[in-house]
């Protein structure tokens, strides 16, 4: 499982605990995606959870989100992309580091043709996409989701590691695994109140 962060959805907890739970309850990644957060900020955050796992030995991978300046800078774990980030880093001839995670958001059947294009012609290492939305969700309202159809397509073109995003519950999370290779969740665990029992009710159905 992939947790997305959004500290403004955190009820009761405070949101460094949320993240330690989900790192305890043994998700893998972490996608720091704070994006009203400066340069300073969001790099003090950074080695405020990295500062919190390492005193509680979580090891969940901290992925910084769009940031690059911020990743090289703590030297992260990994970095997400948004796909037009992803094109633009290319036309600037960025150097991707194949030691670190590198994931990118995907939207379209075309995007994943690009970046499997790409990554065989400039033997770039992409450790996974995101592709969504598959379900509703709050996040996307009056969008309509894709569907498990494009997972479905998606996986006859690549064999990056898909991760299906946008809507996951603990009751569709069986019928999305069959067509992809792992999920990402944001609001269901950053709002609980539980986040254990939460985390939990995904992996009992995974």
């Amino acid at each position: 499982m992939y947790l997305i962060t959004n500290r403004a959805l955190c009820k009761e907890k405070s949101f460094i605990d949320v993240l330690s739970e989900a790192g305890k309850c043994k998700v893998k990644n972490i996608i720091i995606r704070e994006k009203d957060l400066n340069d300073d900020e969001l790099i003090k955050l950074y080695m405020d959870i990295k500062y919190n796992f390492k005193c509680k030995k979580i090891k969940s991978n901290l992925i910084i989100n769009s940031n690059i300046y911020v990743f090289k800078s703590v030297n992260g774990d990994g970095v997400h992309l948004p796909f037009k980030l992803f094109k633009q880093l290319l036309s600037n001839k960025y150097q991707f580091d194949n030691k670190k995670i590198i994931g990118i958001s995907t939207h379209s059947i075309d995007e994943i043709k690009y970046i499997e294009k790409i990554r065989k012609y400039k033997k770039i290492k992409i450790d996974y996409i995101t592709l969504s939305h598959i379900y509703e969700t709050d996040c996307k309202k009056n969008l309509r989701p894709k569907g498990l159809e494009i997972l479905k397509e998606a996986k006859k073109i690549t064999n990056i590691k898909i991760i299906a995003l946008g809507g996951i519950t603990p009751k569709n999370i069986n019928e999305t695994l069959k067509y992809c290779d792992d999920v990402a969740v944001m609001s269901q665990i950053m709002k609980s109140n539980n986040v254990t029992s939460m985390i939990n009710l995904y992996l009992r159905n995974d």
